[in-house]
């Protein structure tokens, strides 16, 4: 089956999912506390559920990972990545920044990525070897060569208490809530860069593949690169992924700051 293929599917899943978490979008007053300012709704478990269920049935031979539900089998070299709702704080808030993120990966590298802004109907998505495009119009990362000049910079509350130093250095400074909405915005060239330190797996897998279809870098803090991943990676079972992402012309001065 052709990229294509698995991007029809894809896309579609992820607007029924959007569509889903619209229905409940501003009537959530049940909450699950995961983790200090980790909560999950019930939007987010019937969103994984609708996801699995349609990626069950289309693909049953593929693995299924997802924020809520964790990893359903890994036998195959395709493993669906899924985050049903990334942005899961300011959803509960009622603040209207938040995506479903799903990707497809094949022996440990995604090769598909859509993440959906449902409130702005934004459709993100790529292919290995095809480009990004938002809603239908290609796009590709910014032009900006100097650190100094970068105009915004996405980064998760995590890194703006951590590194402080490296923020102040990179010009203006947004925390969206959502790493995935991050990513993208990097790579459509809203963004130069973003960064974090608390990002799993079914959160960054669409949104680093649409970076690099886009012209970006996506890497460790190290500079290593995150993908291709080993079948016995412990991101597959919920491992942070610390990384770094740039519209790749100031990628090692941005490592650079990270090592300092």
């Amino acid at each position: 089956m052709q990229n294509s293929n698995f991007l029809i599917v894809a896309k579609d899943i992820a607007k029924k999912a959007g569509n889903l978490l619209l229905e409940y979008y501003g009537n959530i007053d049940d909450f699950e506390y995961k983790g200090v300012g980790d909560v999950v709704t019930k939007a987010d478990k019937e969103s994984e559920t609708l996801i699995n269920n349609r990626l069950k049935a289309e693909f049953p031979e593929f693995s299924i990972l997802g924020e809520e539900y964790g990893l359903l089998d890994l036998q195959s070299d395709y493993c669906w990545a899924a985050d049903p709702l990334d942005g899961t704080s300011n959803y509960a808030a009622g603040l209207p920044i938040f995506s479903v993120s799903i990707s497809l990966l094949y022996k440990g590298s995604p090769i598909i990525g859509v993440v959906y802004d449902p409130n702005q109907n934004l459709m993100y998505w790529g292919a290995k070897g095809e480009g990004a495009y938002l809603n239908g119009r290609r796009i590709q990362v910014s032009n900006h060569t100097q650190l100094e000049a970068i105009s915004l910079f996405g980064a998760s509350t995590d890194i703006i208490e951590a590194l402080p130093n490296y923020l102040s250095k990179v010009g203006k400074v947004r925390s969206l809530g959502s790493a995935a909405i991050h990513l993208s915005t990097v790579a459509a060239g809203y963004f130069d860069g973003c960064i974090d330190i608390n990002t799993k797996l079914w959160d960054v897998a669409a949104g680093a593949l649409i970076l690099q279809e886009a012209g970006g870098t996506f890497t460790y803090h190290s500079g290593n690169p995150v993908f291709p991943l080993e079948k016995s990676s412990p991101a597959y079972h919920g491992q942070r992924i610390p990384f770094l992402a740039t519209n790749g012309k100031i990628h090692q001065q941005a490592l650079q700051l990270i090592a300092t």
